[in-house]
């Protein structure tokens, strides 16, 4: 089997973007979130499974438990977290990709991809993608969470998978 390979310093810096786990949290009983902690890793990817909530809610994603003001959206400002379905409130099922770079210095900013899960071929599929940042300057991204907004549950086996870079 053959290889390409750039010439330079390029094609070792794509090699040492090969994607590992390094973190992964699976839902064991019923809960309103879902939370995993992962090392500091500059280049971050976020997958995020659920199915059929006990209600319909929003889904919203926070990083290192920051409730705070420190999120801005394509749609809003100063925001206490991400909303991933951009205001949809449903109760369907949803699968999410989000991607961080993740430095302590900058405002890191966050490319989020989630489609709604569907029952069968005769529902169309809604899907979402928005542009945020986390605007902390002080602090690596340690710890992501999925919160749904009032009462509704995520069911068992709802989950967060973290992928990042060797580096």
């Amino acid at each position: 089997m053959a290889t390409h390979q750039h010439s330079g310093d390029f094609s070792a810096s794509l090699r040492s973007q090969d994607l590992q786990q390094v973190g992964r949290t699976e839902l064991a009983v019923a809960a309103t979130s879902i939370r995993t902690d992962i090392p500091v890793k500059r280049y971050v990817k976020i997958i995020i499974s659920w199915g059929a909530k006990s209600g319909a809610s929003d889904d919203y994603v926070r990083f290192n438990n920051d409730s705070g003001s420190n999120y801005t959206t394509t749609t809003g400002t100063s925001q206490a977290q991400i909303d991933i379905r951009n205001a949809a409130n449903s109760a369907l099922g949803g699968f999410s990709v989000i991607e961080v770079f993740n430095l302590s210095s900058i405002v890191k900013p966050v490319f989020i991809h989630t489609v709604n899960r569907i029952t069968g071929a005769g529902t169309a599929i809604s899907s979402y993608q928005l542009f945020a940042s986390w605007v902390n300057t002080t602090e690596f991204l340690t710890r992501v969470d999925l919160v749904s907004s009032g009462a509704a549950t995520y069911p068992v086996g709802a989950s967060i998978l973290v992928l990042s870079s060797r580096e």
